[in-house]
């Protein structure tokens, strides 16, 4: 064991994660999309080219490696970090190999792949998203539709601002432009990078609000106020799957998911699937705008699937299965604490970067102080009564027969008919 302190050894480990930025590392640059819209706007379709930046992680991973051997097999916090150490390796060597199979490999152990079943069900990631694309259109009705007016990135931000101010006062994040993001928003403790030259609709204010400050700012800076684990601020990719679950998660509880979002989530994982099975850019490319994408959305869902990969295929990035399965595995967490009367362990998962399994974990941490609650809380989460009031209704709408409604007000139609 080391003589030098936890805290001591977790400043290390955040020194050395600091520089390690998946995507960063992967996304494609501004000057492929701009070739392929010179061609493609003259109705030609460019061979693409994708150069990545050459980083070399190999001193990190070393020191990261040699850290873990300071730390016990037996204390949860050592585990937890541990974990964490784990993950960040996992990371670099993702970012060594992009361009190559193995970070397609990588990439599957760390994020998961479409075929694999959902928590608690016998359905897969893909078999689920292809179930709510079909009941999309169920609801996708001509009177939803009206949502042409929209606004731009600096609109945006003068709204976030104004209102992560009302629940995270001077920790606010910074609200940046920025013209290099492939995402329409990105979020970390002391800043929102916004996609400067995007468009936004009515519902993304709200959603963006919810997702990327109240869920992904709000746990990080929760997290660098722990006093003894400064190492809960850092978004290692193993918590990728409860941090996009909570943040989705909380989309639905607050109505701020719209149709076309849940409709995007479940294409990206159609697509995913694709991508693993040979699928190139054009591919891709193609389908999102068969399901009424535009040329630049789709152009932006094809190349993150395609990210650390090439524009002819065969590697994928599979980070955008997450989101699915992160909303399934967090309703299911706060379904059974509501149910078990363990409501309290879903408000340790606001207290740093966690993945769901954590909380468990480190349970007795939290009970003996050691780790300090939240400071922050979403206003949904503080009215938490509310939010068992609609998880209980939806419980109960469970059990209604759907068929025998149909059967009912289909009846009646046709009576009206004759």
């Amino acid at each position: 064991m080391s003589k030098r302190s936890l805290f001591e050894i977790q400043q290390e480990i955040i020194a050395q994660v600091k520089p390690i930025k998946i995507l960063e590392n992967i996304s494609w640059p501004a000057e492929t999309e701009k070739a392929f819209f010179s061609e493609f706007q003259k109705g030609n379709r460019p061979i693409l080219k994708v150069d990545y930046p050459k980083s070399d992680f190999h001193s990190e991973e070393e020191i990261l490696t040699k850290l873990k051997k300071e730390l016990s097999i037996e204390h949860p916090v050592h585990v937890y970090i541990s974990e964490t150490i784990d993950s960040y390796i996992n990371a670099i060597r993702m970012i060594h190999a992009v361009g190559t199979k193995e970070f397609e490999t990588l990439s599957l152990s760390e994020y998961g792949s479409p075929h694999h079943k959902l928590f608690g069900s016998k359905y897969s990631h893909l078999e689920t998203a292809k179930s709510i694309l079909q009941v999309y259109h169920q609801f996708d009705h001509p009177t939803l539709a009206d949502n042409s007016k929209t606004y731009s990135a600096t609109e945006l931000k003068k709204y976030l601002v104004r209102k992560s101010k009302t629940i995270l006062g001077e920790q606010s994040p910074k609200i940046i432009l920025s013209k290099k993001l492939t995402a329409k928003a990105a979020a970390g403790k002391s800043r929102v990078r916004i996609r400067s030259n995007a468009e936004f609709s009515k519902y993304d204010f709200d959603q963006l609000l919810i997702h990327e400050i109240m869920t992904h700012s709000l746990t990080a800076i929760n997290g660098s106020l722990q006093r003894e684990m400064p190492l809960l601020a850092q978004g290692a990719p193993r918590t990728s799957k409860t941090q996009e679950g909570l943040a989705t998660f909380s989309e639905v509880i607050t109505g701020s998911m719209d149709l076309v979002r849940l409709k995007r989530i479940s294409l990206r994982l159609m697509a995913i699937d694709m991508a693993l099975k040979g699928a190139d850019f054009y591919d891709l490319f193609d389908f999102f705008r068969s399901h009424e994408q535009d040329d630049r959305e789709s152009y932006l869902s094809a190349s993150r699937i395609l990210r650390g990969g090439t524009p002819a295929g065969g590697i994928c990035f599979t980070k955008d299965g997450i989101y699915l399965e992160g909303l399934i595995r967090v309703h299911s967490f706060f379904r059974w604490a509501f149910k078990s009367r363990n409501l309290d362990l879903t408000h340790y998962l606001f207290a740093g970067r966690f993945d769901i399994n954590d909380i468990f974990l480190l349970k007795n941490d939290f009970a003996s102080g050691f780790l300090t609650p939240p400071v922050y809380l979403p206003e949904w989460y503080q009215n938490i009564d509310q939010l068992a009031g609609k998880m209980a209704f939806s419980l109960v709408l469970n059990g209604i027969d759907l068929e025998s409604v149909e059967r009912h007000y289909a009846s009646k139609l046709l009576k009206m008919a004759a």
